[in-house]
């Protein structure tokens, strides 16, 4: 049988075209995030704004500006709700001057877009410090929450539904499996009985298939597949069988 080594190698958005405008804002990887908080158990302002619409983008500035005003939550925003509906209405009016496709505009458009958008970021920034990271506050304000990933476990999960095919040369055998949860490799074993009394491990991988060598021709190969987690193993698959050719 094939010997086989394993190697564990442990391994802003700017305001562009589409955006009209010059501003540069540090985000997190999710687009439109303003992440202050360094806690990570706080809820975190998203702005919501990424790939809208100018239309849209005015629909949900105003939006934001309704729920805001005369909300407890937030009795001194910065920009002023007063400052912030007036770049709205600005770029309302800017765009639809544009709509003929006039260059200047279009600019003057964009440079309003820009403006207000800058005034969301900074907007974005005294909610998420008014509301100390509380997502039912953070909501009130017309702002999103973003949502908290659900943790992954250290264990993976059992690897299902093992098929195995002819390889495409003689004496190789081709393995598929479902998809294990939490899983990070798979390491395939393979024995020449059932009851696994002996087995060598003869393939890993990161894919859900793999190209297995070693077979004798004419014998049975015996295969199963475990998953292996973040930190341990999962339970080992139902064992598959197939005649080498």
């Amino acid at each position: 049988m094939l010997k086989v080594t394993v190697l564990f190698i442990h391994s802003k958005p700017i305001i562009n075209e589409r955006g009209e405008g010059p501003l540069k804002q540090k985000q997190t990887e999710d687009n439109g995030l303003y992440n202050r908080s360094k806690t990570n158990n706080m809820s975190k302002v998203v702005m919501g704004y990424d790939g809208l619409s100018v239309s849209d983008q005015v629909e949900r500035s105003r939006d934001i500006k309704t729920k805001m005003t005369g909300n407890t939550n937030y009795t001194d925003p910065n920009p002023t709700l007063v400052a912030f509906g007036a770049a709205t209405d600005a770029l309302e009016t800017a765009y639809n001057e544009s709509r003929n496709r006039d260059k200047v505009k279009i600019a003057t458009m964009r440079l309003r877009r820009a403006e207000l958008l800058a005034l969301v970021v900074t907007l974005a920034g005294y909610v998420q410090e008014a509301s100390e990271g509380d997502g039912e506050k953070i909501l009130s304000s017309g702002f999103y929450v973003r949502r908290t990933p659900t943790p992954h476990s250290d264990t993976a999960g059992q690897v299902h539904d093992v098929r195995l095919r002819d390889g495409s040369n003689s004496g190789k055998v081709m393995a598929s499996w479902a998809a294990a949860d939490d899983a990070i490799i798979y390491i395939i074993e393979a024995s020449l009985t059932s009851a696994f009394t002996n087995f060598e491990m003869i393939g890993v991988t990161t894919k859900t298939f793999k190209e297995l060598n070693g077979f004798t021709v004419g014998t049975t190969g015996y295969i199963r597949v475990t998953a292996l987690g973040r930190e341990n193993e999962g339970p080992k698959s139902d064992v598959a069988s197939i005649i080498v050719r």
